[in-house]
């Protein structure tokens, strides 16, 4: 089968990578994938049940995330301290592509991807993402991180009504994402505009 390329890169320095054979993307097509260019549009359609596919992409979207995310300094130990990618829940992330996610920088400092455990302190992640399925443990985590540092990315309906900052949507099998600007301004984080503006937004409800 002919082997499909597609150009990606990031902020700008761009590189060429191939698509496997089934025309799934491997694992450095996911994560160098542009946040404007190859990622959002036009956002990935998925078959019911792809759930491998699908949580490559959704990897993608939170390396991308933080790209277009800022933390205060302080948020960091030091220059070059790791940023925190943690995983409330079952990791569905594991192999090639975390990885090479593991490989890559954000901001001048190394990705570190980890599973959130229960003696874990939430705020010591920069970015959690909150697997849907078990509601007490994304309260549990929400109630825990309010007001800190940390962007909150969740993949359940309602996840930014009760406190999430971003939540993976999936309509009509294409995935797409809402912000809550409520909650993202309690935050000491700045989110850029230019994800602001292919984002559905959101507020909390009254």
């Amino acid at each position: 089968m002919q082997t499909i390329w597609r150009e990606v890169g990031e902020r700008g320095s761009g590189n060429r990578r191939a698509l496997g054979r089934n025309g799934r993307a491997t694992a450095p097509v996911m994560i160098g994938v542009l946040i404007l260019a190859a990622l959002f549009r036009p956002l990935h359609t998925f078959a019911q049940g792809d759930d491998e596919a699908e949580y490559q992409v959704k990897l993608a979207f939170l390396y991308n995330f933080a790209q277009f995310v800022n933390w205060p300094p302080e948020a960091f130990r030091n220059s070059s301290a790791p940023l925190e990618m943690c995983v409330a829940g079952q990791d569905p992330f594991r192999g090639e592509i975390e990885d090479s996610l593991r490989s890559r920088l954000v901001g001048g400092h190394p990705i570190e991807v980890k599973r959130l455990k229960a003696n874990d302190d939430p705020k010591s992640c920069h970015i959690i993402f909150v697997r849907a399925g078990d509601k007490r443990l994304s309260e549990r985590i929400l109630a825990a991180v309010r007001g800190s540092n940390t962007l909150t990315v969740g993949e359940s309906k309602g996840f930014t009504d009760v406190g999430g900052v971003i939540n993976l949507t999936r309509e009509e099998n294409k995935l797409r994402f809402e912000i809550n600007l409520d909650i993202a301004s309690q935050t000491r984080l700045k989110i850029s505009s230019k994800l602001l503006a292919l984002a559905k937004i959101v507020k909390t409800p009254p």
